[in-house]
């Protein structure tokens, strides 16, 4: 994602490249001078397990929500969700090794 904000070493709002895993941010860079600001990977996973863990948590209630807005949606879209998900769960985590 690029974002605007303050460089700690410009001193002033320039374009920054911000990544994530999963809602936790894991580097910032300024696109300007490449400061680049990363994150402790220990601590990255001890916070990405507990938003995995919220995540499941209220994985009942946003399936509920999904099914009521449109039904049809919901069930067609269910097979391949099941299909892929643990997929997509291991390529979440794999990203977190990558570093």
């Amino acid at each position: 994602m690029k974002t605007s904000l303050t460089c700690l070493r410009c001193q002033k709002d320039t374009l920054h490249s911000v990544v994530y895993q999963g809602e936790i941010i894991r580097t910032i860079r300024c696109e300007e001078c490449g400061l680049e600001i990363s994150f402790d990977q220990k601590k990255l996973l001890a916070l990405y397990g507990e938003d995995l863990v919220k995540r499941v948590l209220t994985k009942p209630r946003r399936l509920t929500e999904e099914y009521e807005k449109d039904l049809f949606a919901f069930f067609s879209s269910i097979p391949f969700r099941i299909v892929t998900k643990p997929y997509r769960i291991l390529k979440e985590l794999e990203s977190l090794q990558d570093e």
